[in-house]
């Protein structure tokens, strides 16, 4: 909902472009494909209904190496007599990290990352650049406990990973196509990541002699300084995982170095760490003018799992949040099965303790519009390399 709107401009503009050929659209971090597919129904009755679109198309999902392919693959294909042959589209999927090229140059029409663009391609943990020791008690960069030297070098290497995410998207997209990419960040608070509030968070500095190191938009955003406590639930004063997991600690249900290992490879951004991205995607370029034109970029908190139900409690936020977060946990902690079962009991009932279900969880989510700048002559797929060279 938060970028339908947008989502329809863009469609509008690549049906009146009208090149020829393959209308070529790509989705990447596809997961499961569930809501890929939901996706494309949008986009394609929007084309295909609406807009009256005729040429053929095709999308292309992709996914890292490492996922369940199967899964996703089946997703897809189950729909083939019903979505894809009915409306004239072919399917294909890539395994590939969308941080390497994964398309031809100056061939693809419209560029969608649905809430991924988040996650980094090799954060840089818990260890100081320095060497020296420092506070782990935190699992989500920019959260309280997190030193600010290594907060500066979780934000260097996620400027880097969307600039280079930027560089190779202006490559593959078509003079005039456009990309659409949402991200969990922005401007905001994030309650999963940070706690309640502001002030929980600097209760919880104060007592660990710790320093908030979030940039001064969240800082100073309105549900950083207004979100309470619901009624009859404890104030969180760091993220939720980490709360979690110190519970387990603090019942020697897992050692320590659970806690002092565990991260989860994510970086929140803000509009200003985009903007710089999108600068440095074009100074990188070399190309007078840039190879990006910024269309759009907004930020907004959503409300996730609020039930509206005065009577009865529910887990839907927490299922939710352990599903996108366990896998990493586990990962970069080395925690057992057993371990993360007795981690993930106490995260259920931290969730419960400190989130009315009824209210949902405050989480922020971003989403930029970028066009590709036109060359300075006209090159397609079957150009030769030496004429790709001498295109811009």
């Amino acid at each position: 909902a938060m970028t339908y709107e947008s989502l329809r401009g863009i469609l509008r503009r690549m049906h009146q472009r009208q090149d020829e050929g393959v209308l070529r659209i790509c989705d990447l971090g596809s997961a499961g494909g569930v809501n890929s597919v939901s996706l494309m129904r949008i986009i394609l009755a929007e084309l295909r209904g609406s807009l009256g679109e005729k040429r053929a198309i095709s999308v292309a999902f992709e996914e890292l190496p490492s996922s369940d392919f199967n899964t996703l693959i089946q997703a897809v294909t189950q729909h083939q007599d019903t979505l894809w042959a009915p409306n004239n589209v072919s399917t294909a999927f890539v395994a590939r990290s969308f941080y390497e090229p994964l398309f031809l140059k100056n061939t693809m029409d419209l560029a969608l990352t649905y809430i991924t663009l988040h996650w980094m391609r090799e954060a840089p943990g818990k260890q100081l650049p320095s060497g020296e020791a420092s506070n782990k008690s935190w699992t989500i960069a920019g959260e309280t406990g997190m030193p600010k030297e290594l907060y500066a070098a979780w934000k260097a290497a996620s400027k880097e990973d969307l600039t280079t995410f930027l560089e190779l998207r202006a490559e593959e997209l078509k003079d005039n196509a456009e990309g659409l990419f949402v991200m969990v960040g922005g401007d905001e608070w994030s309650q999963w990541s940070y706690g309640t509030n502001l002030a929980e968070a600097q209760k919880h500095a104060e007592e660990t002699n710790s320093e908030i190191v979030l940039p001064e938009a969240v800082r100073t955003s309105t549900r950083a300084l207004n979100l309470i406590p619901a009624e009859n639930r404890h104030p969180l004063k760091t993220s939720i995982f980490t709360a979690a997991i110190q519970r387990a600690v603090d019942r020697n249900e897992v050692p320590p170095s659970v806690l002092e290992k565990a991260y989860v490879p994510y970086f929140l951004r803000t509009h200003e760490d985009v903007m710089e991205a999108i600068n440095a995607a074009n100074e990188r370029s070399g190309i007078a003018g840039g190879v990006l034109e910024l269309v759009e970029l907004k930020s907004s908190p959503v409300v996730v799992g609020a039930t509206g139900n005065e009577t009865e409690d529910d887990d839907s936020a927490a299922d939710l949040g352990w599903s996108i977060h366990a896998h990493a946990i586990q990962a970069t902690s080395g925690a057992s099965n057993q371990e993360m079962e007795c981690i993930k009991k106490h995260y259920m009932q931290a969730h419960r303790d400190h989130f009315d279900p009824k209210q949902g969880v405050c989480i922020p989510f971003m989403y930029m519009v970028v066009r590709r700048t036109p060359r300075t002559c006209s090159c397609s797929s079957t150009s030769t390399s030496a004429a790709e060279e001498s295109c811009q």
